[in-house]
């Protein structure tokens, strides 16, 4: 029964945030202080001000550059974070992802236990996954400790499911009664998710999803999952960049990310706490040549309700839309659903 803050809105747990039980009132630590599940963020070092007694770092990138000088000064905020966690006599416990986020740098001056996931088979816990079923399994010194089959597409989410089993795992919750609650959840608002249909031009349905993906990374394991998952005739990708200077700074990784779809449409940069000469300094066109000079298909419409006209005269039956960013291009998203007279 615990407490948590997440950043994202999800319906089955009762919303972002909610307060539990200030004791523990089951498992191995039956009686313990309650739980306090929190997401955090590297922005600014905000997440020196948690003091963790089980951490988990998924994995470490290039972002938030109008702060952190480097990559290297990431990483290094990062082992900042996993050195507050207390240590293993005192219960400390850092799990972090065997691929990506630098553990190497990270864990050698910890002195927590530190045990690694991941689809690497010298991870501790090592994750196994069949995107054709969207079944995942556990591995733990080469035995099964559990297997299900993930409602959310792609390998991304495979390893989130799998990094929550292993956390509740450790607090005493039993293996298989796990699987329930691992098999019923259907994710956060704006991660994957599918608004529903509406009617094409041609007589068939487009279907349109929301995420909330606005770094390269994300973008590009979305739209592999939904490529992999969905099966498109087409994927068209609606992308509102967020921020001037993330956009600068990783504009050559963006133009690499939408492989999979077959055609990207960019509106104006979403602008967050950029200075007006960073604005400046590049453009949601920007993007779009890169694009072009990849052979993508891209174009830039700077008006909303433009890309939702766009949309609704050129859909075909079998597309799949994404509509994809931190922004206010949500709306879009909303806008084909809403209009539409076949909804699901």
């Amino acid at each position: 029964d615990p407490s948590f803050i997440v950043g994202a809105n999800c319906e089955q747990i009762g919303g972002s945030c909610r307060v539990g039980a200030t004791h523990i009132p089951s498992g191995i630590l039956k009686g313990d202080k309650g739980i306090l599940v929190s997401e955090s963020c590297e922005f600014n070092r905000s997440f020196h001000d948690h003091d963790p007694s089980i951490a988990l770092i998924n994995n470490i990138e290039e972002d938030h550059l109008d702060y952190y000088s480097s990559l290297d000064d990431i990483i290094e905020a990062f082992k900042g974070f996993a050195l507050k966690v207390p240590s293993k006599k005192d219960g400390g416990l850092l799990l972090i992802a065997h691929d990506g986020a630098h553990r190497n740098i990270v864990t050698p001056a910890l002195q927590c236990t530190v045990e690694t996931f991941g689809f690497h088979p010298e991870a501790d816990y090592q994750v196994m996954f069949d995107p054709s079923v969207r079944r995942v399994g556990i591995l733990r010194d080469g035995m099964w400790t559990i297997q299900w089959t993930n409602q959310m597409p792609g390998s991304h989410n495979a390893l989130n499911a799998a990094a929550a089993a292993i956390l509740a795992a450790n607090l005493g919750v039993d293996w298989e009664s796990l699987i329930e609650p691992l098999e019923q959840f259907q994710g956060v608002d704006r991660r994957l998710q599918r608004l529903g249909t509406f009617k094409s031009n041609d007589g068939g349905t487009a279907t349109v999803y929301d995420d909330y993906g606005h770094h390269p990374t994300e973008i590009e394991m979305t739209l592999r999952a939904l490529r992999t998952a969905e099966l498109p005739k087409r994927l068209i990708c609606v992308f509102q960049p967020h921020q001037h200077s993330r956009t600068r700074f990783l504009l050559d990784q963006f133009a690499q990310s939408f492989s999979s779809a077959d055609e990207v449409i960019v509106p104006h940069i979403y602008f967050v706490r950029d200075s007006i000469v960073e604005q400046q300094r590049v453009c949601a066109q920007d993007l779009v040549d890169k694009l072009i000079h990849q052979g993508a298909s891209a174009k830039h419409v700077n008006d909303f309700e433009d890309i939702v006209s766009h949309l609704q005269r050129t859909a075909r039956d079998g597309d799949l839309i994404v509509i994809m960013g931190a922004g206010p291009v949500t709306t879009i998203a909303h806008s084909l659903i809403h209009s539409s007279q076949v909804t699901s």
